[in-house]
């Protein structure tokens, strides 16, 4: 599709769109069934090689990627819910039960073994994270088989976008956060939420969708999804995700908007 926002704003960075399908379109890009992939890769391939990449629940290992993109929150199948209520808040110092925690350790491949002993710390206690485990997370298990990451520029008419996703640098977040509250009533026009960045792409913008008036999600702020992200972009790129509703909104003022301002122009040396 041809964007009117890609147009003005020119970013380095190929927007994403995230549908949902229940085809898997040929030459897509998945993992192989039970090796572990991160959620944020198969983002980064499709806006930085401009490939359609796919997640489905046989081919994603990683439990907190499928809830991350609403293909079921299962925490509690395998390691179990009281291992991810450790692993988000301290680790092994946080665990209620340090001997079932210790035998988790054993399990897990070694190259993530110090991020399950030390703990994510997205949370200050073990309490906390269970109650966003529980409470927080927006939970989905979509009616449909795959999650498909596709260039923005490749998307065609009838596809089922859910989000777009805008890789962003300092300069282009700025204006792309004004011409996302140039259309949002109020003064707070992107939610912040606290969690992995798989949820900043998905479940977030997911529940963002289904309000009267979506906001947009800033995402990539989470320090293990950086550090995954060293693969494709910058430390000064973050994500804005745009439910779909909003995006159309920001696409129909994108042409009247901050991004034909004289100010905008200079950024841009235009």
């Amino acid at each position: 599709m041809q964007s009117a926002i890609v147009h003005h704003l020119r970013p380095e960075f190929e927007p994403v769109a995230l549908l949902w399908s229940n085809d898997c379109p040929e030459g897509a890009v998945r993992f192989r069934p039970g090796r572990f992939g991160c959620v944020l890769f198969l983002f980064g391939m499709a806006s930085k090689q401009g490939k359609v990449t796919a997640a489905d629940r046989e081919s994603l290992a990683c439990e907190g990627g499928r809830a991350g993109l609403g293909l079921g929150v299962d925490f509690d199948i395998t390691l179990g819910l009281e291992t991810y209520g450790a692993l988000f808040s301290k680790g092994t110092q946080a665990a209620p039960d340090a001997e079932a925690y210790a035998r988790v350790l054993e399990q897990v491949p070694e190259r993530f073994r110090d991020l399950f002993e030390f703990g994510e710390r997205h949370h200050c206690s073990f309490e906390r994270a269970m109650d966003w485990l529980q409470n927080g997370l927006p939970h989905y298990d979509i009616p449909f088989r795959y999650v498909l990451f596709k260039p923005l520029s490749q998307v065609e008419d009838g596809d089922n976008v859910r989000t777009v996703i805008f890789p962003v640098t300092p300069v282009e977040l700025a204006g792309l956060l004004t011409l996302t509250g140039s259309v949002i009533p109020g003064t707070d026009p992107v939610q912040v939420p606290q969690g992995a960045d798989c949820n900043h792409i998905g479940s977030f913008p997911y529940a963002q969708g289904e309000a009267e008036q979506p906001r947009a999600v800033l995402g990539m702020t989470g320090v293990d999804g950086r550090e995954a992200m060293h693969t494709y972009f910058r430390d000064d790129v973050l994500t804005l995700a745009l439910p779909w509703k909003l995006f159309r909104q920001m696409e129909q003022e994108a042409e009247d908007s901050v991004l034909q301002t004289p100010s905008w122009k200079k950024l841009i040396r235009t």
